[in-house]
């Protein structure tokens, strides 16, 4: 896909998987996973949104990696985040058998 072709993503959610992958690639994995505690997240060492955290689970770019029942929330990107990492026009086509809207 092209360069040019318009992400469905919003910015900011576009600039964390970047983060996200780009730490993976250089094997700075503390680095590449998101941490939230409430509504408080992180990216290493920079603040995101939880609205983002939010829109990149919505959108299946990343997995959970916590604990059940810790109040400390992980998140590592998974293939479909990778994909949109690298190409911002990528989406994930279908979501247990029913079509993306």
């Amino acid at each position: 896909m092209s360069a040019n072709s318009p992400s469905h993503l919003s910015a900011g959610a576009q600039r964390v998987l970047t983060q996200m992958l780009k730490a993976e690639q250089a094997e700075r994995f503390d680095d590449a996973e998101l941490v939230c505690e409430g509504n408080q997240c992180w990216i290493g060492l920079e603040r995101t949104s939880r609205a983002v955290v939010n829109e990149l689970l919505r959108e299946v770019l990343i997995r959970d990696q916590g604990e059940g029942g810790k109040a400390v929330e992980r998140y590592t990107l998974n293939d479909d985040g990778r994909r949109a990492a690298l190409d911002p026009s990528y989406t994930v086509p279908e979501l247990y058998g029913r079509k993306r809207a």
